[in-house]
């Protein structure tokens, strides 16, 4: 499963993570300060931040998995 991951402030990127376990930790690993929220998606070529499977808000230290 290919997971991609949006910061709130636009920026995205395609994980190398194989495991979504693997994909909030390289997530949370190059998130800058002020970066709002994390959304990661299945599939590379999504833009859309609307179906996530897992979301992480800065103020809370926890992944949300809807």
């Amino acid at each position: 499963m290919t997971y991609k991951i949006i910061y709130k402030t636009g920026e995205s990127f395609i994980s190398n993570a194989k495991t979504l376990v693997e994909a909030k930790k390289e997530a949370t690993e190059y998130a800058t300060y002020g970066f709002g929220s994390i959304y990661i998606i299945k599939g590379e070529d999504s833009e859309s931040s609307s179906d996530p499977v897992s979301i992480k808000f800065e103020h809370d230290n926890e992944w949300i998995d809807p």
